[in-house]
């Protein structure tokens, strides 16, 4: 699967960061969890812009959207909730005629 490489590259991205100085990775149901211990007594916000800027090199290269949120502060880390998607709306013609074809959009 495409986003498993993904996935590997931004955890890469993230132990390579200055800000960060452990993470790991927990995924619960599908959702994955990523619990940071940061460098520094770093707050929330900075780290959340580590993972805004280790993302937008994945969402420029691939069609992908990310979504991060503030779960908890627990035991010494951060814990957020990432996820890389696809969008969902067409990207290309596929011939068929369909309705919301991309050839008909301005």
């Amino acid at each position: 699967m495409m986003l498993d490489g993904v996935w590997k590259q931004f955890y890469d991205c993230i132990s390579n960061d200055e800000q960060v100085n452990h993470y790991s990775n927990k995924s619960i149901c599908g959702v994955n969890f990523l619990y940071v211990q940061p460098k520094n007594l770093s707050n929330e916000e900075t780290i959340k812009n580590v993972f805004i800027s280790c993302s937008k090199q994945f969402t420029e290269l691939y069609k992908l959207i990310y979504r991060i949120e503030f779960v908890r502060y627990d035991n010494h880390h951060y814990v957020y909730r990432h996820r890389f998607y696809v969008p969902n709306k067409k990207m290309f013609c596929c011939g068929n005629s369909c309705v919301d074809c991309t050839r008909f959009r301005k």
